[in-house]
Formats: structure tokens, sequence, C-alpha cells
């Protein structure tokens, strides 16, 4: 199976830190993403999920940020429009920005003097006026004192004029804030950056304007030129930006994308139309980034045809290598990486082997190999919990503390000693509480009487057999059964899962005889339900009789699919009876006529859709069955889509049908020729390759 020889994934040597050596089977996608940014190109990576596309751009995120190769830092900054104050100017400066603190001038005027120094000033000058006014006389005493008061009640008038306007003034647009002043540091970009973004996020992607509920006019509210939000294409500038999920990227934000791929530079401006930023708009900010957006085949229609065209490269990642020894070697490196980095416990060679096994079924071939590697991983590390843990079973029984338990604990805690020690046992966890120190005195006086004493209390202790199984769960290994219990239950696939419990509820419910005696029109199909589902077995039950009004009367299938079988039922019935074929070589030409029959056809007990060609085969041999009165042998079940030749052609889950014909108990199964190169477990069941229809037909009729 591998190259190397060993026991557990323990004996291999850990694989390379760096997370480029750990992508698997994707070598040219990542020689194609390493070229486009290398050389500033764009670039859409495409494929099923888990096969690597978000871990293909962190590994080269690293290496892009290490790069400093015609990189110089730089950092943007956000200032205040003096002239049109909802224009804030984003200004990129090369280096680091170090800010200069320096007195700035404000045309706010100054506070009035306070109340006490006005009393103060009018006591000095009433001493000093007093003082010079000791020796004058009466008359023109009188006359100073009159000169003095005017003078004093109009200074007062000016200085509380002064008080009341100048408040208000503080008030008014007018006044600013020195702090308003300031730039404002909105990125500063030391390396080359990547930078990672979801399609739905506008405001991540596109950058934003703060809203304001007091207004962006200082000193009301913040200035515009503080309430900037960047977006990511803004932070991507000299950089990569990294787009996932292009399937819900909104239309209008391709629009905005492709005009800064176009220009290079994007202004930002507030998103919602009832926000203080929706009359807000920056300067064209510079946004010279290289673009990688992600997502699955089918998200490309959801792209616009613009921007599209301005992706240069358009990559299709693979979900299926060759299985052969160096990819198994790859896959092991895989499975020890997953180990390591989540911690986990080792797998033996057996295990190994069965994720291998793994890898071929989902790949749906023998000679393949998914790529599905998160799939892999996610039922490497479901082993992995099986193999350290207990069963359900266990885990709630150590976890089922009652409620009158707990306040027993609390009680205790409160009521005991301090020199006892107490040991309650719940189920199997053993909590110790140890209360104050047996050989200290406690020493306590009438004012801290009522105190409680300290309590020393220990962690939460696990009883002697809870111990024994945290020693052993080092060195338990991931087996080949704990593989194979995430396999049978299905618990990594929602599709599985519910095949699963369909086929559990409902198989004993349906009429399937395998291996009874030979019957007229019955025959046995093959079907898959779902993706990554289950395979099942479906009994095709057909009539023909003579009618003048003919008709074709269908149950549980597709109109499309019935007519195909039909068409090709009554063309094949009669080139086989030309070529002396057909079991009853001397069927006239009236009994071959399927123009004058009345032809029912049911999928019995199929409650869901049939959909696909590939029971056109069946479905035709029942048809020849009821039309010549010849019974079908019931000890096997047969898949295969059919040609107007007669040619049996491949169809796809061959690996879950052979497994269902198996689980039922049939003998022999009969899958087309082609498929054969699929087919992983032919153990218990004999599997029989069909090329055509005419060489099976001595097979599956009794005559």
């Amino acid at each position: 199976m591998f190259s190397k020889k060993f026991k557990t994934t323990a004996e291999i040597p850990e694989p390379s830190p760096r997370l480029i050596d750990q992508i698997i089977g994707q070598d040219e996608a990542l020689e194609i993403v390493l070229s486009a940014i290398k050389n500033k190109r764009h670039a859409l990576l495409l494929g099923d999920p888990g096969v690597g596309k978000s871990m293909m751009v962190k590994a080269v995120g690293d290496l892009v940020e290490k790069s400093t190769a015609d990189f110089s830092p730089y950092t943007l900054l956000a200032k205040p429009n003096f002239r049109n104050s909802e224009k804030p100017i984003v200004e990129s400066i090369d280096g680091e920005y170090k800010e200069q603190i320096e007195p700035v001038k404000t045309n706010m005027i100054k506070e009035p003097p306070s109340f006490i120094t006005l009393i103060i000033f009018m006591l000095i000058f009433t001493i000093i006026t007093s003082y010079i006014t000791r020796a004058m006389p009466d008359v023109k005493l009188l006359g100073v004192v009159a000169i003095t008061s005017i003078v004093a009640f109009a200074l007062a008038f000016v200085i509380i004029f002064m008080t009341v306007f100048g408040a208000a003034k503080g008030q008014m647009g007018g006044g600013t804030n020195p702090l308003d002043l300031r730039p404002v540091v909105l990125y500063e970009c030391k390396k080359r950056p990547l930078i990672r973004a979801s399609a739905y996020n506008t405001t991540k992607l596109l950058g934003d304007i703060k809203h304001c509920p007091l207004g962006g006019k200082p000193p009301l509210g913040t200035p515009p030129h503080k309430r900037i939000i960047l977006g990511a294409v803004h932070e991507a500038h000299k950089g990569v930006l990294y787009v996932d999920e292009i399937k819900t990227m909104p239309l209008e934000v391709q629009d905005y994308i492709l005009s800064a791929l176009q220009d290079k530079k994007l202004s930002i401006s507030g998103r919602n139309p009832n926000s203080s930023g929706a009359t807000v708009e920056t300067n064209e900010i510079p946004c010279d980034f290289t673009l990688i957006m992600s997502g699955n085949m089918d998200d490309v229609n959801n792209l616009r045809a613009p921007l599209l065209d301005r992706i240069d490269y358009k990559i299709v990642l693979k979900n299926k290598i060759k299985n052969n020894q160096e990819n198994r070697d790859k896959l092991l490196q895989f499975i020890t990486q997953e180990i390591k980095n989540n911690n986990l416990n080792p797998m033996s060679y057996e295990a190994c082997c069965e994720i291998v096994k793994l890898a071929q079924k989902l790949a749906g071939s023998k000679d393949k190999l998914t790529l599905r590697l998160r799939l892999l991983s996610n039922i490497i590390k479901m082993a992995s919990d099986i193999a350290e843990g207990k069963d359900i079973a266990k885990m709630i029984k150590e976890m089922d503390i009652k409620e009158e338990d707990i306040k027993e604990i609390e009680k205790n805690i409160t009521n005991k000693k301090p020199e006892n020690v107490s040991v309650k046992k719940i189920g199997p966890i053993n909590i110790v509480k140890i209360f104050g120190n047996k050989n200290k005195k406690n020493k306590t006086n009438n004012s801290n009487k009522n105190e409680m004493p300290k309590i020393e209390e220990l962690p939460l202790t696990i009883n002697s057999e809870n111990k024994k199984e945290n020693k052993d769960k080092k060195t338990k290994l991931i087996d080949v059964s704990h593989v194979k219990t995430i396999i049978d239950t299905g618990i990594y696939s929602l599709h599985k899962q519910v095949s699963i419990d369909y086929l559990k509820n409902f198989k004993r419910y349906k009429h399937i005889s395998p291996n009874s005696p030979s019957k007229i029109g019955v025959i046995h199909g093959l079907a898959v339900l779902g993706a990554d589902g289950m395979g099942d077995v479906t009994k095709i039950i057909t009539e023909v009789i003579n009618s003048k009004t003919p008709n074709t009367s269908l149950l549980n299938i597709s109109g499309d699919l019935a007519k195909h079988s039909i068409t090709l039922a009554s063309a094949l019935s009669r080139k086989l009876a030309s070529e002396g074929k057909l079991p009853i070589s001397t069927a006239s030409e009236e009994d071959l006529d399927l123009d004058t029959k009345d032809i029912f056809i049911q999928f019995s007990q199929s409650y869901s859709k049939i959909d696909g060609d590939s029971a056109t085969t069946a479905v035709c041999l029942c048809i020849l069955s009821s039309l010549l009165k010849i019974p079908l042998k019931q000890d096997f079940a047969i898949t295969g889509s059919l040609d107007l030749n007669g040619d049996i052609l491949a169809i796809g889950g061959v690996n879950e049908k052979i497994n269902a014909a198996k689980e039922y108990g049939f003998k022999r199964v009969i899958v087309p020729q082609s498929n054969m190169i699929d087919v992983i477990d032919v153990e218990g069941i004999e599997v029989i390759p069909a090329k055509t229809l005419g060489e099976i037909i001595p097979i599956v009729f009794d005559y």
C-alpha cells in the first residue's frame, strides 16, 4: 500500500512545517497561482469543497508576506478637508507616520475672566479709589463717584456681553477643537499584505463611513475623517486580495471591484443611505492589488462577464488523482500532518489503509483517490475521538451530577469546620474539599467572628478508574475499527446519514425476495440515494397487454426515463428477434409491436424520484420478459444504461450499487464492462461485467 513500512504513524518522520509543502495533489494549480502572484495577474480558483483552495491561498500568502522585493512600507492617513468637511482627504505616505504635536491656533474667543477675579479686581479698584479721593472736597468727590459709576457700569456690561457671546460662539460650527484637526492613521502596511475577505460582506470589501448620530461637524459630532473604515481592496494595496465564496457576491459589489481593478483606486462613501455617512465621500484611494477569487464550479455563473474577463487565470482544481504508489504516499503524508497539526493519537497501518480505501470510494473508482481532503480530515479527527474516548452512556454517567448533590456540596463548604476534610463521591468523580489547616490555629476576634473561615479548595480530581483511562489514552491508536465506525455510521455526511436512516427504517417493509423462483416481468434494479449516499435495490415490475388504444402508465418514475426505455425495448426487441438472439426467436411481428400494447411500468415501493438512465437496461429486459412471457431469474440485480445498438454504457455509483446488492443477499450483480475499472470490493458477491444486451440474455432469462 505504501512505500514505507511502519506499524503506526508515530514512526513516520514529521511533515514539513511549511504550509506550501502540505498541499496534496494540486501541483499544477499551485504553480499557476505562484506565477500569477509573481507577475501580478488575477486568478480564479474553481473546484469542489475541501480540495484545498483556501489552503493554497494561505500557503502562498505566507510566501507573499515574506517577500520584500519591489515593496516599500506605507501608511494611510485621513485628514480633514477645511474647504469641505464632507470630503475628507486620505493620503498615502511612505514609511511609518510619526505624529508631531504642535500648538494649534484656533478661532475660538478666549474665555472671559471668572467671577472671583472680577470681585478681587473690584476690591482693589475700590481701595485705590478710596485712597485717592480721601482728600478731595465733597463737591468734586460727587462728580468723581458719578463718573466712576458710569465707567464701571459700562465695563460690567461689556464683560457680561462678551461672556454670553463667547459661550454661544463656542457652541457654533465655527468653533474648532484642536484634536479634530489632527490626521488619523487608518492603516500601517509594514509587509506585503494578503487580505482575506468574504464576498457577501460589502463593508469589509469596499469600506464605509461610520454613522454619527450628532452629525459630522465638530464640535457637535465626530468629524468625517475620523469615521472612515478602510475596505479590503484598500488594505490589499501592493499585495493580494483573496475573496472566497464568490457565489454570495452582490452584483453591485462586482462593479466596484471591476472599477478598482481598472483604475487601481477607489473612493469610500457611506453604504447606508439613512446614515450620516451617506453624504461623506473620500478622495480616490490607491488600491493596486492582485485579485484571487475562489468558489465551486457552478459559482462562476454568478460573476458578471466584464469582471470575469478581467481575470487572467481560470484554474480548475482537481478532485481526484491516480491511485499509484506516489500518491498513496502523499495521502499518508496528509494523514501524518493532520495528526500532528491537530494533536491526535497515532494511527495504525491498517487504519491508514482503510483511509486509502475510503479515498477510493469517494473518488468512485479503485484507480483514483479523492482530493476532498477536508472530508478525510474530519473522518480522521472523529476516529481519533472514538479511539481516545468513552461511549456516550459512560460520558453521560460521569456528567450526570444532580442538582441536590450540588446543593449538598455548597452546604458542606459553608458549614464544615476548618479542620474537617470532606470527600463526596458523585458517580465516577471524587470531589475533595480541604478546609483550613489542622496545624494552624484559627485566630479570630469579636470583630470578625461572623466571617467565614478561609476555604482552600482543590481542583476536581478524577477517581482511579478515570486516571487509568487518561493514562491509556496517550497510548491508544486510531485503529481500523474506529475508522470503520465513522464510515458505517455516516456521521461525516448528511446525505449518507439520511440514506442510512431511510434504509434502516424502510428496508424491512420492502417486498424484495432475492434468489426466489423466476418470474415474468419482474427484475431488480440498483440506485444510489443522494450524493455521498447509499446504494439501494428497487423492484421493477412491468405488464404488457394488447390494446386498441395503446398507452403507457408510469409509476414512481419520470416520463423521460420511461419513454427512453420503451423506445429502446421496441427497437432492440425487433433487432434481437431478427438476429435470432431472443430466448424464443419464433416471436411474431405482432408480438413484438409495442404500438399495439398497453405498457405498465412500476418502480415498486420507490417513493423518491428516479432520475438518470442507469435503469434502462433493467427496464428493457423487464419489458421483453412481459412481452415474450419468459421469466427472469431472481438471483441477480442489474444496473447499466443502453444505447440503440444494444451496448451497455457506464453508470455512476457502481460501488454503492454493488454493496446494496450484497447487503440484500443477491448472488450476482451485473454491471457495465466499462465500470469494472471502478469496482473496489467484489468479496461476497459475483460481479458480472456486460458489454451488450445480447450477451446477458442467456444469463438473466430462465428458458
